[in-house]
């Protein structure tokens, strides 16, 4: 059988031959290896094929060659023409020809092809020196730019066909295959506000380059996640953080990962969050009966979690500390036997994240039971006023 009739015999069955090939890899055991090449024989024909990049990125551009040699024994082939088959997320930039630049004749969604003549693009066996005039093999090189459009971390196939005097061949998926990566993205966090409390809103900003609309970014203080908001057409990520606990917050943001999009983390942020500052204010009559009972109370803001109030008649503690309830209130009561004037305070401990504060001293005046001076029933429950921060017992 003649090797013109063996070329067309092998096309027909191409698909098994394709399965007769083998690979060889550039730089074998690398595993993110960037170029990689393949070679198969058809027959007297050796194929090998090589891309600069299989794990390039949106943007890149990569060439792709396949080399035409002749076995010995076979006889001069002329190649025609030579389509290039490419993933279609890829755009052909340009054509060369055994190492020169060349034209492309035609090209569509998938493919590129270069065009000789009959006799332009002889390829002769394999045997004794090579010369210009008894070329041994063929490079067809093309040069792509890799589109957005691109899928990430999927084998995308590569091949090629082509035309020549002993018949056609049809290798598509001879490969190799090239994987596009995740597009790159940074985070950053823009400075959390410098007065901090605990309680009180505090707006945190992450800004994402390369990320779209819509994804996601969590936001962490140390190891917890304290929240997700999601990227607005600028980029920005925004989530309100109420801090809980004093001492200082750990802050950063992560972008997670999209099927395009690699995910990123912005540098970590320490922010001091201070004690909450409290206020104690102290309600109860300012005049009263002798031998009557009354009632003291002291509301503490915000309301913290824990603490006592100790009250006081002047230097004389009146009774054990009171602890402060849920809603931030401590209250006493008290029967005074005699007439006078009694200074009555209230001094909040402070609790874990809560500072001490006492507050203003209500002057308490009593008079006899039979009305005796400024006998008018009763005073005021009204608070005196807002004490200042302290404490006297450590918090």
């Amino acid at each position: 059988m003649s090797d013109r009739n063996i070329r067309r015999a092998v096309s027909a069955v191409s698909a098994v031959v394709v399965a007769a090939g083998f690979a060889v890899t550039v730089g074998a055991g690398v595993a993110d290896a960037a170029a990689k090449s393949r070679q198969w024989s058809d027959h007297f024909s050796q194929f090998t094929r090589t891309i600069s990049n299989v794990n390039p990125h949106a943007g890149d551009t990569i060439t792709v060659t396949t080399k035409f040699q002749r076995k010995a024994g076979g006889a001069v082939e002329y190649i025609y023409n030579v389509r290039d088959v490419h993933p279609a997320c890829l755009t052909v930039q340009s054509a060369k020809v055994g190492g020169k630049s060349y034209g492309i004749d035609s090209k569509g969604d998938d493919w590129a092809k270069v065009k000789g003549n009959i006799i332009k693009w002889p390829v002769y066996p394999m045997f004794g020196p090579e010369t210009n005039a008894f070329k041994q093999s063929r490079t067809f090189e093309f040069t792509y730019k890799v589109g957005a459009d691109c899928d990430r971390n999927a084998a995308l196939e590569t091949g090629m066909r082509y035309s020549g005097s002993l018949g056609s061949g049809t290798y598509n998926t001879k490969g190799p295959d090239i994987k596009v990566g995740l597009d790159a993205s940074t985070t950053d966090l823009a400075a959390a506000p410098s007065d901090v409390q605990i309680g009180k809103s505090v707006p945190l900003t992450a800004t994402v380059t390369g990320g779209a609309k819509g994804d996601t970014v969590e936001f962490y203080d140390g190891a917890t996640k304290i929240g997700t908001a999601a990227l607005d057409k600028k980029g920005v990520a925004a989530f309100e953080w109420t801090p809980d606990t004093a001492g200082e917050h750990t802050l950063s943001a992560k972008y997670l990962a999209t099927s395009r999009v690699a995910g990123s983390q912005s540098g970590v942020q320490t922010v001091p969050v201070p004690d909450a500052e409290t206020t104690t204010v102290l309600t109860g009559p300012s005049s009263v009966q002798a031998g009557a009972e009354v009632s003291f109370e002291a509301q503490i803001s915000p309301a913290p979690e824990g603490g006592i109030v100790q009250f006081r008649d002047g230097d004389t503690d009146l009774g054990t500390p009171v602890p402060v309830d849920a809603d931030g209130k401590a209250n006493i009561t008290r029967t005074f036997d005699s007439e006078g004037t009694h200074e009555i305070a209230a001094v909040y401990s402070g609790a874990p994240d809560y500072s001490g504060s006492t507050a203003e001293v209500v002057t308490v005046t009593v008079t006899d039971a039979d009305g005796g001076l400024n006998d008018d029933g009763g005073g005021t429950e009204e608070p005196v006023n807002t004490g200042s921060p302290g404490n006297i017992f450590g918090s």
